[in-house]
């Protein structure tokens, strides 16, 4: 049956961190420009330029003054074929540019479309990836792909609980400080802040969806003290999570 996760957004001037996920993601330039690293490799985005990133690949999107741009996250599930065809493969390229025709399909169908049926949604995907494969070649690399996929569904089950590297250099079967060196590499961070980002992300869930105290949130969300979450909340939002919660 599939999910069939589907998010679109547009911002302007937004800065993002280092991130990955298990869905595709598709940027567009409106107007500006947006500088991207996608697996440590530098890109430049250009008004009417797209990119698109892979499942598990880490990227972050650094917009220069006066930037508009379209992001869209959407699960595997609406390019079933294009999933077989790329998974546990590297792309060497990230920007695409569509011709006249397919670009205004794509931006009238796709970008400019605020509820777009699932049957919109596969034609207009499958033409994306259609055309990022034109400007594209893939390579095997499944290793790297297979170690992020394991640490992430690690994390992802057990960073509720009190977890270190060494057990996920365990799980990987390396030497602790290879994987410490590995975790730099590959995410442009530390464990400890990638562990942080998924503890984050399940406390703010938590203080949308329930009325529990932040004490309750932050303990039952991994953290070892309702200070150390205060801190991290704040380091990553620039506001505390009870200045958060009051503003909705």
């Amino acid at each position: 049956m599939g999910n069939y996760n589907y998010n679109a957004c547009l911002y302007t001037n937004e800065i993002w961190q280092n991130h990955f996920h298990k869905n595709l993601e598709l940027i567009y330039v409106y107007s500006g420009a947006v500088n991207c690293e996608i697996n440590n490799r530098k890109y430049r985005l250009s008004s009417g330029d797209f990119g698109l990133c892979l499942p598990y690949d880490v990227h972050a999107y650094t917009p220069e003054d006066n930037t508009k741009y379209y992001v869209c996250v959407f699960s595997a599930d609406y390019v079933r074929l294009f999933e077989r065809q790329t998974k546990g493969k590297n792309a060497d390229g990230f920007v695409f540019t569509p011709d006249g025709e397919i670009k205004e399909f794509l931006i009238k169908r796709l970008v400019e479309n605020k509820s777009p049926t699932v049957y919109t949604l596969k034609s207009c995907l499958y033409t994306v990836c259609d055309e990022f494969l034109k400007s594209v070649t893939l390579s095997e690399n499944k290793d790297r792909k297979q170690s992020i996929i394991a640490i992430t569904d690690y994390l992802s089950k057990n960073h509720t609980r009190d977890i270190g590297l060494n057990d996920i250099a365990k799980l990987l079967g390396y030497d602790y400080h290879y994987v410490s060196r590995y975790f730099h590499s590959v995410f442009d961070m530390s464990f400890a802040e990638l562990l942080g980002a998924y503890r984050l992300e399940t406390a703010i869930s938590l203080m949308d969806e329930t009325d529990k105290k932040i004490a309750d949130i932050a303990f039952e969300s991994g953290f070892g003290s309702v200070r150390s979450f205060n801190y991290t909340f704040k380091k990553h939002f620039g506001i505390s999570p009870n200045e958060y919660r009051r503003n909705g």
